[in-house]
């Protein structure tokens, strides 16, 4: 099952953002994954190392 996009980006925002002084100029999604990846707290390439990590754990199962 595929997350909806926007729904990581809405946890994303509620996680990181919440008590982020500066949230108020990260005005756009972009913004907002920029900040996240500058502090560290956002790769851009999760869900493809969550899908491999996955099909390598489906894989041993049923191998």
């Amino acid at each position: 099952m595929k997350t909806n996009n926007q729904d990581q980006v809405t946890r994303n925002l509620l996680q990181f953002c919440y008590h982020c002084e500066d949230a108020h100029l990260c005005t756009t999604e972009e913004m907002c994954k920029a900040c996240w990846a500058e502090n560290g707290v956002y790769e851009a390439d999760t869900e493809a190392k969550g899908a491999e990590e996955t099909r390598k754990l489906l894989q041993s199962y049923y191998a």
